[in-house]
């Protein structure tokens, strides 16, 4: 069994590299591929330090959706961030948004 100090070591050593992964696409102008570096963040290490800094870049991306008046893409990249910001661990299991076990 893996300790506590290390599962978190771990799990900041993964934020970080995410956020990195992100910011890299985004500043590529990859935004689609940007989203899921941020929404995993936003998803499994809403604890991060770096889990700020990806909300930020997601509502940056649909802020970018919205300047050029696509806002059903906008709208698509907030929801995303809303399921994320859902999305739980129950008992090792992934819940879904809805609660169910998946």
């Amino acid at each position: 069994m893996i300790s506590e100090e290390l599962t978190v070591v771990i799990s900041q050593a993964a934020s970080a590299a995410l956020l990195r992964m992100g910011k890299t696409y985004q500043d590529q102008g990859l935004l689609h591929h940007a989203l899921t570096p941020y929404l995993k963040i936003v998803a499994c290490y809403p604890e991060s330090e770096e889990s700020p800094a990806a909300v930020d870049g997601v509502v940056a991306i649909a802020g970018v959706f919205e300047g050029k008046w696509q806002f059903h893409m906008a709208m698509s990249v907030y929801d995303r961030l809303e399921r994320a910001a859902r999305f739980q661990r129950w008992n090792g299991h992934q819940v879904a948004p809805e609660g169910d076990i998946l």
